[in-house]
């Protein structure tokens, strides 16, 4: 976590969409705009979307959950049900640990944000 976030904020809400193309940049821009009120955000994506993702949005923390499919997201999967399964079982796992972690390290979150497309 970077050292920004120990800035005095009103809430910290995590925010996940689907690692779908076109779903990334609506909610990111969306805790841009939220975040000049005064609410931190942590954007929540897979190890092989960041990969993709340019490594800095400003203030905006950037974090990872498994999706399964760490090496190759969506198109490692057999189908897209197969995936959204496994998204669901794997992700729901680390993002209880994502959640965990960042308590332990002082930033308790208040609000998890998440795309309508998500299992």
């Amino acid at each position: 976590m970077e050292d920004n976030m120990r800035v005095s904020y009103k809430a910290h809400s995590l925010v996940l969409p689907s690692p779908l193309v076109g779903h990334i940049n609506p909610m990111l821009q969306f805790s841009k705009r939220l975040e000049t009120k005064g609410i931190k955000f942590t954007l929540v994506t897979t190890p092989y979307i960041l990969k993709t993702m340019k490594k800095s949005y400003g203030s905006i923390v950037i974090d990872t959950i498994s999706d399964g499919y760490d090496d190759g997201g969506v198109a490692k999967a057999e189908s897209n049900e197969v995936y959204l399964e496994k998204f669901k079982q794997v992700g729901s796992e680390t993002l209880a640990k994502l959640i965990e972690k960042l308590e332990r390290l002082g930033y308790k979150v208040g609000c998890l944000v998440y795309d309508a497309f998500l299992p």
